[in-house]
């Protein structure tokens, strides 16, 4: 029934987890890759990673910043899981995300295949030439921003090698500058009274503020939604 076959498209199997082993791809994009395949599979759809992201905040605590964002939906392109179609904004693109089966063709494949590139020789060309052209602007952006960040930590006097330390890349370029203020803010560099700096270790210090979001704003509460998070009703 055609009912049971998009069930059966939708459903994230072992194969998946083998596909994603076998090709190295991270937990972020594989977690995004279970997420589209529920979007739809073999069809052209509109992709909101802010909604995405609202599901990551449930699973992990906290959602993921901008750069992993961009590198999950990056890795699923480069192997070929979705085609990016159009970019309309860095988080909002129209993408098809393939079948498994489409990922590892065969000879007796072909015709099936056929029913997922509709288009004539000129079209695929051309589509081929935006799906590189937006691949190519996404890796940039992250070059760019990861660029940003390195010299953003260089000004602060917390240089950071990105093949020793390459945690500090998985950072926006906002959270990197809040995490720097609130390491001023906390002596930074200055020394105590026998000379010492205040803090040690900047780098690691800037990686453990980061972690644990400590440059966030803090929630203030308001009496009445203690009392909700209480149980307690008005």
């Amino acid at each position: 029934m055609p009912g049971n076959t998009k069930l059966q498209n939708s459903a994230w199997t072992e194969q998946h987890d083998a596909y994603c082993l076998e090709q190295q791809i991270t937990p972020s994009a594989q977690f995004l890759w279970r997420y589209l395949i529920t979007e739809g599979v073999g069809t052209e759809v509109e992709i909101d990673l802010s909604d995405f992201n609202k599901q990551v905040a449930k699973h992990r605590g906290k959602p993921y910043c901008r750069l992993t964002l961009k590198n999950a939906l990056l890795q699923l392109a480069q192997h070929r899981v979705v085609n990016i179609i159009r970019e309309y904004t860095w988080k909002v693109v129209k993408i098809v995300t393939r079948p498994l089966d489409w990922l590892k063709p065969k000879k007796n494949l072909q015709k099936q295949n056929k029913n997922y590139n509709l288009q004539t020789s000129n079209d695929l060309s051309a589509v081929q030439g935006e799906n590189s052209s937006s691949k190519d602007h996404f890796r940039d952006e992250m070059i760019a921003e990861c660029e940003e960040v390195l010299s953003e930590c260089e000004k602060a006097g917390i240089p950071f090698d990105p093949e020793q330390s390459p945690e500090i890349l998985e950072y926006s370029l906002e959270d990197v500058k809040a995490a720097i203020s609130l390491f001023h803010s906390r002596g930074g560099h200055e020394t105590d009274w026998r000379g010492r700096p205040k803090i040690r270790n900047p780098q690691g210090w800037l990686l453990s503020c980061l972690k644990k979001g400590y440059y966030l704003p803090k929630e203030s509460w308001s009496f009445a939604g203690l009392l909700a998070a209480l149980g307690v009703q008005l």
